[in-house]
């Protein structure tokens, strides 16, 4: 690019731009016209020279310059804009010590890295002539001829490699009121070619591997926020220009070298300083703010090519403990490239993260399965989200993939946010809101290339119909929970319709009205006929105090006092589908401790506020039965006898069956319980159940064993059932079952 203004204009050949009418062309000169204020001023023009580069300009100033009166003439910069927060180099002529040196400028932070010679511009004006190099490898070289009298002196040396690429060159001027006019440019020469981009990375080339969200409080890390990445590949990239973003917020890196199996760490400014003993340290002034409970992160090129991004949550946390501060979560496989929050944990280095080296979990994770359709959701008539267990191939299927049955034409196909999780069908005609639809998905793989099978293809869905009061239900609350634990509501739909639970809510209920309501899903969530959700604040702490728990859902609960309180269901428009006054008093008389034991209801059809609806969940159980079928539920059919042995003859150990069940269905349920195996000479060798507290429909097993851990001899024994209901009225059932001799 060359310049000289002797066509009169700036305006074009080349065409330079920002605040125009400040300027203008005298004599030959660009010149700055401003207004008699002070104020700034700024032209660009088109340049992407770096490498192998030189730049030539000259320079008049009608005063001696000052930390308020001077000028920056840009070699490199990735914005037009030269008043704000850019990527970029310039030489600064003036300030206070009036001198002429190199900055390099990330974000709105300047670093000087050639100090010119103090003085140079002590006059009250001056001119010069200023040349800039710049090689290949990023070795810098500063001259001026101050005067212009053909001799250069050097102003300095450096070597600097940060910023890898340039969009524009330009002139920048700080001015007072007096000094408004008197600055002038000229003679712009500018040689060189674009720096080398590096190797450019294909998908999960570079990979997220380590995340710290909530630094404090510190375990061993510096409290600062940052996200490690990792270079999986054998290629080696440069990551000037790449930008990470949480949708909200783009940090731009710095030109930092990412060797074949290397690591970078990405921090904010406020981090820079803090990491280098770590690795090599990528900081960017406007770092992505990582929120604690979850987030989005996502690492582009500079043209917004996703090279990795990761959704990560709090409950990869898998401890309370850890989850409060201070532990960053880690990657287990850097080459399990789906698994996603299969394959994230916590750190457990002594210091809380492992930034710039291998994780502390690395272990090997062979991903050999295809991936599964979880469900179908149409968000409106026109449009159907469906939602995989894991991480699809980058290229979304083709319409021809995907069918519903009865048939409706797609329009498209698309995923619909960075994990690579989700598709969004586009329809060419509407659904129909009485029709259930059968969608099929086929020809669809993981990102590891995973096929999926034709099982995991299929989902049932109808568009979302509006929920009438008493068609979702209040059906099992734990409110005491055990030690350690965590409250739990469950909620049924009992409607033969399909219902949309984004937006609907858990609060409670305080004169009438509802409060301190949360959220059970901002995202589209699929509740179909007799469909269950239990809702609690940590899903993998339910899990491992109720393991055969289902349909979790994360949300923030209402407070759910021990004693009594209150819950209200609300759906997204704030109507009251159903609420419960619960109390502890509602729990069996039989209990010696109601701590982790829920409150199921026993009917759909019995209101939700009769305390005879509801009963404590049984010992067999476990107490609890998130997500499915509740204990107590009354039963459909009603037994001729309330207990039955299957078999009546059975062989322990080897036998075909080796042991035998005793079904009860007791109509209600709430009876205290003991279950014993008596011999023919009347001695207990077997207890089943002491005072267990039996559910309307169940079964204990017996293998064929004694209390002292032998086998039971070959012969008739006695099943001996001992009831007892909550008025204290006691039944006794027999029955008889036989230990079989193996020929």
């Amino acid at each position: 690019m060359s310049d000289s203004f002797a066509d009169g204009n700036f305006t074009g050949n080349p065409a330079w731009t920002g605040t125009a009418a400040y300027f203008t062309v005298s004599s030959g000169r660009l010149r700055l016209q401003a207004p008699g204020e002070a104020g700034e001023a700024h032209l660009a023009t088109p340049s992407q020279a770096l490498a192998e580069a030189s730049w030539e300009f000259s320079v008049w100033l009608g005063f001696d310059p000052s930390s308020v009166n001077y000028a920056r003439v840009y070699l490199a910069s990735s914005t037009a804009n030269l008043n704000g927060a850019l990527q970029g180099y310039y030489v600064m002529i003036g300030d206070t010590d009036d001198e002429i040196s190199l900055y390099r400028q990330t974000g709105t932070t300047r670093i000087k890295i050639i100090d010119g010679v103090n003085g140079r511009l002590a006059f009250p004006n001056s001119s010069m002539r200023i040349k800039v190099t710049r090689d290949a490898t990023g070795h810098w070289q500063l001259h001026t001829d101050i005067g212009m009298t053909g001799r250069y002196a050097v102003e300095g040396i450096a070597t600097d490699v940060t910023h890898a690429t340039s969009q524009y060159a330009g002139v920048y001027c700080d001015y007072t009121a007096t000094r408004s006019n008197l600055f002038y440019f000229d003679d712009f020469l500018i040689t060189g070619k674009p720096a080398a981009p590096g190797t450019r990375p294909t998908y999960k080339d570079v990979i997220i591997s380590e995340i710290m969200a909530d630094p404090t409080p510190e375990v061993g890390l510096p409290d600062a926020e940052f996200v490690e990445v990792h270079n999986r590949s054998n290629k080696t990239f440069n990551l000037g220009g790449w930008i990470l973003t949480d949708g909200t917020t783009r940090g731009i890196l710095p030109a930092v070298t990412l060797p074949a199996g290397g690591y970078a760490i990405i921090t904010g400014a406020a981090g820079a300083d803090a990491f280098p003993a770590h690795g090599p340290v990528a900081a960017t002034t406007t770092f992505p703010s990582l929120n604690n409970a979850g987030d989005v992160i996502v690492l582009r090129l500079a043209d917004s090519t996703v090279v990795d991004s990761v959704q990560y949550s709090n409950r990869w946390y898998s401890s309370a403990d850890k989850r409060g501060g201070g532990w960053s979560l880690e990657i287990i496989d850097p080459n399990d490239l789906c698994g996603d929050d299969a394959n994230w944990t916590v750190s457990s280095a002594p210091a809380g993260g492992t930034p710039g080296t291998q994780n502390s979990v690395w272990a090997q994770r062979a991903d050999n399965t295809g991936p599964v359709l979880l469900s179908a959701i149409p968000t409106d008539a026109a449009h159907v989200t469906l939602l995989f267990n894991e991480r699809l191939a980058a290229t979304p299927p083709a319409v021809t993939n995907v069918t519903l049955s009865p048939a409706v034409p797609l329009a498209s196909v698309s995923f619909t946010d960075p994990s690579l999780r989700r598709l969004q069908l586009a329809l060419r005609t509407p659904l129909d809101a009485e029709t259930t639809y059968t969608l099929t998905v086929q020809n669809i793989r993981d990102c590891t290339g995973n096929p999926l099978l034709s099982v995991n293809g299929r989902a049932t869905f109808r568009l979302p119909a509006a929920p009438q009061a008493q068609e979702a239900v209040l059906n099992e609350v734990l409110f005491n929970p055990r030690p350690q634990g965590v409250d739990f509501v469950e909620i049924v739909n009992t409607s033969p319709q399909y219902f949309n639970v984004k937006g609907w809510a858990l609060g409670n209920v305080v004169n009438d009205q509802v409060q301190d309501a949360g959220i059970i899903s901002e995202d589209d969530l699929l509740l179909p006929p007799g469909g269950y959700l239990a809702l609690t604040t940590d899903a993998a702490v339910l899990a491992n105090h109720y393991p055969a728990a289902q349909h979790l859902v994360e949300m923030t609960l209402p407070s759910l006092n021990d004693d009594e309180g209150s819950i209200a269901l609300t759906d997204s428009t704030g109507r009251i589908l159903d609420s419960f006054h619960y109390s502890q008093t509602y729990h069996s008389p039989f209990l010696k401790d109601a701590e982790g034991v829920s409150l199921e209801r026993i009917s759909f059809a019995g209101a939700t506020e009769a305390p005879d609806n509801w009963k404590s969940a049984s010992t067999t159980a476990g107490y609890a039965t998130p997500g499915y079928i509740n204990s107590q539920a009354r039963p459909v059919h009603v037994f001729d006898d309330a207990v039955v042995v299957t078999p009546e003859v059975f062989i322990p150990v080897v036998g075909q069956p080796d042991f035998t069940e005793i079904h009860y269905r007791l109509d209600p349920g709430g009876y205290a319980a003991n279950v014993r195996i008596v011999d023919p000479q009347g001695r207990v060798i077997r207890e089943l159940a002491n005072n267990a507290w039996l559910g309307s429909e169940g079964f204990l097993r017996w293998d064929g064993d004694c209390d002292d851990g032998t086998k039971a001899r070959v012969g008739y024994y006695m099943v001996w059932i001992e009831l007892v209901d909550p008025q204290g009225n006691v039944q006794t059932i027999r029955k008889r079952v036989a230990v079989a001799f193996q020929r």
